[in-house]
């Protein structure tokens, strides 16, 4: 299923993720590029919506750019406007007609970084998050999370090794994904 769902999402960002970048520059067609790029996902404006590569140091800025002009954007994010993205941020614009859009900013899912190749962070991702990689099932979910909990964040991912069940093989097998 997992592979499934990895080829629909793959098709539906290859297809959606062609286009003009929010930045001034030539067009640029969807690609994993390099440590030079990051990767922003775009929703809530008609014929923008799709996964960005864009240079590093882009800020929010860039992504407000693409709304159409007449938009009444949030005084709020026109402050933030400056705020660099990070790799694997999604920026979502709702628009709601006469009143201000709002633009919210959240990490893209463990799944669509995977995809795209964006690092996660052990610190932060979910026990569904952790079945979804390699050699970690839903037991072994719980045991990281719990960990985390009682003994405080991973600095890398090599920290999960103190957690009983996992062991260098299951960690060399994910470590790609941070």
């Amino acid at each position: 299923m997992l592979w499934s769902l990895a080829a629909l999402a793959s098709l539906v960002l290859i297809i959606k993720g062609r286009g003009m970048l929010p930045t001034t520059g030539a067009s640029s067609a969807f690609s994993l590029a390099g440590p030079d790029v990051i990767r922003v996902k775009v929703t809530g404006v008609q014929g923008k919506a799709g996964v960005y590569c864009l240079p590093h140091g882009s800020v929010l800025g860039s992504v407000i750019n693409m709304a159409p002009h007449g938009l009444n954007i949030e005084s709020a994010k026109l402050e933030d406007s400056t705020r660099q993205l990070k790799d694997g941020e999604w920026v979502i614009f709702n628009i709601t007609g006469v009143e201000a859009t709002r633009i919210s900013t959240i990490m893209m899912s463990a799944a669509e970084r995977m995809l795209l190749g964006v690092p996660l962070d052990p610190s932060s991702l979910t026990e569904s998050d952790w079945e979804r990689l390699p050699g970690i099932g839903p037991v072994l979910a719980r045991r990281i999370v719990l960990d985390r909990q009682c003994n405080g964040g991973f600095r890398s991912v090599r920290d999960l090794e103190r957690i009983p069940g996992i062991g260098r093989i299951t960690v060399d097998r994910i470590e790609r994904y941070f």
